[in-house]
């Protein structure tokens, strides 16, 4: 038989010539449970039934399925149960077929795709070019005591929080042809049952079944990226998946909901709203945000592309509410230097200009929280060759908790079996590959020609900025966004080359030697000595032990006393040289309205006099291993060393090079308050630091009269609301997915914040998260929101959700670090790595889980956590 008219078997049936619906069901098989089936191809049939050399292979296809049984014959076009045109009811199916029927049941299916009715439909959708007959699905009948369809999104409200459940006694064909009519039941993000409208006595399903179903409509949307209607069956065995296809009929409306919600808590959904989701005229919708309400469009808005929000890393730097006059900032930056990283990587200008909105749009603020428009980046990122690769490095560095599904990657670069296509992007992918190896030779001078240029744009003194007039302050600003901000390039291009050579080194390692060679390289990045991060730890240590023996100066440390430090010269002028480096060096350094260390430097103080005291546990270090026995082969070993090395020098200035960053924020921040300052002298602002509440634009345009609002008073104080709002409510989840324009208000505060939880083993003592730093340390943690107004003593570990390099201090003491959130790449996870302390990082709900005071057993190497007893435990190494 010719390939074309070929017999394809469950999972095999992924292929262009099983049709859109037989490919969907070959993709559920390797996660549901869906009754054997096999697929032939539309070129076995001709007008005149299956072709002779097709028979055969029919045949020993049905003798796989059982033989003897019953059968369902339907159609799998190519364009069928796609995303904007479903074609239901245009093609043939029939059910309950003999064996013996179904090479005829086959041929009328197939002959269903020459219908004038068909030929009217692909008219009236927009649909070019003749129709094509369908391939035919031969699947097994299930012998059904109930069955029906499922959406995993209500079709007339567009609540994604719902699911629809139409069900009958028997097969779902009189429901779905609507001969009859069957249960209908509306399902709650918790699995419960909101609403229910039976036609008989008894309900078609429990509500045990009902939770079931829905559970499964649900993982079909999380599977697929998009919202599905199902059809499915209870036989004997149990739950049956009969075939998924997108849902082509939602409206534009809002809806926001959990993305993967077993990782981040609760299923996002407001049950304390009558109602919710159930009508589509009601004047909101319930966005699943605990506390807010989202504003219903029209149902004709355009804006119903999916978006995806996630703050994995970016938490680090922006965690909790972040201010108007931050964001703003931060969105600037974000959009034109990856504009010009682009150019210079030799995206073309056109493609850029073409994308800009792409750009605009990397930030979200979602209810005062800083989030990445994640499929901004994956288009950003498309714009380079070598996106499948390159996609999964992103991922890696960014730390997201899961990947892109296939078909939204496909949605976002489409892959081609155009060979002049191929061929062009592998010339494109050779020119960026030779940009990148020039790069990588030039990337010192890079550096170091960044470094003078910030040096220059940073030389005015502090105090000449304090004392500057309006205008002057708002022509060094701008000063800033030519000199700096335009020309962005050495961290922009190492973090790009960085992300490579990690990602290299990383597939290396893991293909060569699985976790031990994950482990290899986490272990290759400790001790550099050359990274800034780690210096601060140094310095606070060295203090410690100035006034080690000291007990008075060593309280009034503790208690955040900045004069206790003039009563000992030395430590006086080790404590000057600190806050003239890292000054600007502060817990949230990112966030603009962040006091530093030159305000407030208590967080140092009490460091310092934590640091006075006796050390506690030791950290066992394990042995180091050996490159040749995970890589024996020489020639796979020198290229493993080649790439350790790159992995190595970039990861190094990547973290060296964001210190740079922190000292440009931190002119911005001063440049701000110096604004804000003469505003408040002029009676326009009440205090200086009303400006966070204003966007950049706001407050340059006061300056230099472009203002669109002349009463910044009123302005403030409508911003100052919101603040506190924001604040009082929980964040939203890490990850979550939107439609629709996003037009989100404020109401009342009546739902509790999604629970963190740690996965399948959410009950256990022990729990894994991901290796970072070798060693093994047992001892008592301490659990750390916020290190402004608490100190870590000295061999107790460090649990947080996340940190920053204003962390630094806390650090400095720690016997080990357990990190909520991060990647290898994360800041908790490169200074644990420099200091040499055990570390595991993205362990999902840890604050929740462990107490300060709990003793732990914590293995950086295995990733492990085991929470072993009190704290008559601690102390005792492992």
């Amino acid at each position: 038989m010719s390939d074309h008219a070929r017999i394809l078997f469950g999972a095999d049936a992924v292929v262009p010539e099983a049709g859109g619906k037989g490919a969907a069901l070959a993709k559920l098989a390797a996660m549901f449970p869906v009754p054997a089936f096999f697929v032939i191809g539309a070129e076995a049939f001709d007008q005149a039934g299956l072709k002779a050399e097709a028979r055969e292979e029919v045949e020993r296809g049905l003798q796989r399925l059982g033989g003897a049984g019953r059968f369902a014959v339907r159609s799998s076009g190519l364009e069928e149960d796609g995303a904007s045109s479903a074609h239901a009811g245009q093609f043939a199916t029939e059910l309950n077929v003999a064996a013996a029927d179904v090479e005829a049941a086959a041929h009328r299916v197939w002959l269903s795709g020459f219908t004038e009715s068909l030929a009217a439909y692909r008219v009236a959708h927009g649909l070019s070019g003749d129709p094509q007959p369908p391939a035919v699905i031969v699947q097994v009948m299930v012998a059904a005591r109930a069955a029906g369809v499922a959406f995993s999104a209500d079709p007339v409200s567009s609540d994604r929080s719902v699911v629809v459940i139409s069900a009958i006694v028997g097969l779902a064909d009189r429901l779905v042809g609507g001969e009859e009519d069957g249960d209908s039941y509306r399902i709650g993000a918790d699995g419960g049952t909101l609403e229910a409208q039976l036609v008989g006595e008894v309900a078609v399903l429990s509500e045990a079944e009902r939770s079931e179903v829905a559970a499964m409509a649900r993982r079909a949307a999380d599977h697929f990226g998009l919202p599905q209607d199902i059809e499915w069956a209870f036989d004997h065995a149990g739950l049956k998946m009969l075939q998924s296809r997108p849902i082509t009929t939602l409206g534009g409306a809002l809806e926001v909901e959990s993305f993967s919600a077993k990782r981040v808590g609760a299923r996002a959904e407001n049950p304390g709203s009558a109602g919710a989701g159930t009508s589509g005229s009601s004047a909101h919708e319930t966005t699943g945000i605990p506390g807010m309400r989202a504003s219903r469009l029209p149902e004709n808005d355009s804006a119903s592309e999916e978006t995806i929000w996630d703050n994995s890393n970016i938490v680090e730097s922006y965690p909790g509410v972040t201010s108007p006059l931050t964001f703003s900032f931060a969105r600037y930056v974000y959009a034109h230097v990856y504009q010009a990283f682009s150019r210079l990587m030799g995206v073309p200008g056109a493609d850029v200009e073409e994308h800009r909105a792409v750009f605009e749009n990397m930030l979200g603020r979602v209810d005062g929280r800083v989030y990445y428009n994640l499929l901004n980046w994956y288009r950003a990122l498309a714009l380079f060759p070598g996106f499948k690769a390159n996609r999964k490095f992103m991922e890696g560095m960014m730390g997201v908790s899961e990947a892109l599904p296939q078909e939204m990657a496909d949605r976002i670069a489409p892959p081609s079996d155009s060979e002049w296509e191929k061929f062009i992007d592998n010339l494109k992918f050779g020119r960026v590959g030779l940009g990148l190896v020039w790069h990588e030779i030039r990337i010192k001078g890079t550096i170091a020609k960044f470094y003078a240029r910030l040096n220059a744009a940073l030389v005015r003194p502090d105090g000449e900025i304090d004392a500057m007039q309006a205008t002057s302050l708002a022509a060094e600003y701008r000063l800033l966004e030519r000199q700096l901000l335009a020309k962005w390039d050495a961290p922009l291009v190492n973090d790009f080359l960085c992300m490579i050579a990690f990602g290299l080194a990383q597939k290396t390692m893991e293909r060569e030697g699985g976790d031990e060679g994950r482990a290899f390289l986490s272990n290759m990045l400790i001790g550099q000595g050359d990274i800034v991060s780690a210096e601060p730890a140094r310095m606070i240590r060295e203090m410690g032990a100035m006034v080690r023996g000291q007990p008075e100066l060593v309280a009034r440390l503790a208690k955040g006393d900045r004069g206790a430090v003039d009563t000992d010269p030395a430590l006086r002028a080790a404590f000057d040289r600190y806050i003239a480096k890292f000054g600007d060096r502060c817990t949230q350094e990112l966030k603009l309205e962040s006091r530093t260390l030159h305000e407030d430097p208590a967080q140092v103080l009490m460091a310092i006099s934590a640091a006075a005291a006796t050390r506690g546990a030791e950290t066992v270090k394990e042995a180091e291993g050996d490159l040749h026995d995970i890589v024996p082969e020489f020639g796979k070993r020198v290229v493993a060393r080649w790439m350790l090395d790159w992995a190595k020098a970039r990861v190094r200035d990547r973290e060296n090079l964001r210190f740079e960053r922190t000292r440009l924020f931190g002119r911005v921040r001063r440049i701000c308050l110096a604004l804000g300052a003469r505003l408040s002298e002029a009676g326009v602002l009440n205090d200086r630091r009303d400006v966070f509440y204003l966007t950049v634009e706001e407050l340059l345009g006061a300056v230099e009269g472009a203002a669109i609002t002349g009463d910044l008073k009123a302005l403030v104080r409508l911003r100052q609301a919101e603040w506190d709002a924001q604040l009082k409510r929980p964040d939203p989840p890490e990850r979550f997915s939107a439609r629709g324009a996003h037009v989100v208000g404020v109401a009342e505060l009546s739902a509790q914040a999604p629970t963190n939880v740690t996965g399948p083993d959410a009950g256990g003592e022990t729990r894994k998260g991901l290796a970072c730093c070798k060693g093994v340390v047992t001892a008592k943690v301490r659990v750390i929101d916020d290190p402004r107004v608490e100190a870590l003593s000295p061999g107790e570990i460090l649990v947080a959700r996340h940190t920053d390099p204003g962390w630094i201090a806390v650090f400095a003491n720690a016997a080990g670090v357990i990190a909520e959130r991060g990647s290898l790449l994360s800041h908790s996870a490169i200074v644990a790595r420099e200091m040499g302390v055990p570390c595991v990082v993205s362990l999902k709900g840890v604050t929740q889980w462990l107490r300060t005071g709990d003793v732990v057993r914590l293995d950086g190497g295995a990733g492990t956590v085991e929470r072993i007893g009190g704290a008559d435990k601690a102390g005792t190494a492992a």
